[in-house]
């Protein structure tokens, strides 16, 4: 087939694509979604291969929209454009889920917690480790990664943890992280973990409200659990 044939061919597709979209977006199957997706960050190439090699490498649309941009960058023909437009797509997301929460939200049960904590590290396929910083009366004043590790570890040092909070001049801290494996039981090193930053916290009279865990449709509080 001659370039300029094949050209017109996935450009048809594309019209084709986009219009049963509109009449009946879910019929699309999930390659196609993500073909579409893609389209608009290679509007100029047939997006199909790249969307079922996506698929194939991550799983699902959900573990396509966790992937890190490193993980991403594998896949031939995936280069720093269309990882760049992840991370826009990854933002657009987390940001959609925290919209209705208003500035300096009231962060006073652990539901109000997950949800924050589900936006930003559900779905990733790397353990990352945030902290959410509050003022005395437990109102939101930040949300912010502390580490990243690979699959079921991520480095965390307290003492990080608590000059943040120093420097934001906050009155509690709440900690979270995700399990990728989907199990919210915290391990004996999380435990750990909780216990050393709550003696530190104590010596400056910092309160440490919560760990929240969170692994998919599951998650784990300390503070549910008496363990804070």
């Amino acid at each position: 087939m001659p370039p300029e044939q094949k050209d017109r061919h996935y450009l048809g597709h594309r019209r084709r694509l986009k219009k049963k979209l509109v009449d009946n977006p879910g019929s699309l199957e999930d390659y196609e979604i993500l073909e579409l997706l893609l389209g608009y960050a290679l509007p100029r190439r047939d997006t199909k291969p790249l969307a079922k090699a996506v698929l194939k490498e991550f799983g699902s649309l959900r573990g396509a929209l966790a992937a890190s941009r490193s993980d991403l960058e594998n896949i031939p023909g995936i280069g720093k454009g269309i990882s760049t437009f992840w991370i826009l797509w990854q933002e657009f997301w987390a940001r959609s889920e925290q919209a209705d929460l208003p500035e300096k939200v009231l962060l006073n049960t652990p539901e109000k917690v997950v949800r924050l904590a589900r936006s930003r590290i559900n779905f990733l396929r790397r353990e990352e480790f945030w902290i959410i910083l509050v003022d005395n009366k437990n109102r939101l004043i930040s949300f912010e990664r502390v580490s990243e590790g690979i699959v079921d570890q991520a480095a965390v040092y307290p003492r990080v943890i608590i000059a943040r909070a120093l420097a934001l001049e906050a009155g509690g801290i709440i900690l979270a992280h995700n399990h990728p494996g989907g199990d919210p039981q915290p391990s004996k090193q999380d435990i750990e973990l909780t216990k050393k930053v709550q003696q530190i916290a104590a010596e400056l009279n910092l309160r440490i409200l919560d760990h929240v865990i969170v692994a998919e449709d599951n998650y784990f509080s300390f503070q549910d659990q008496a363990i804070i």
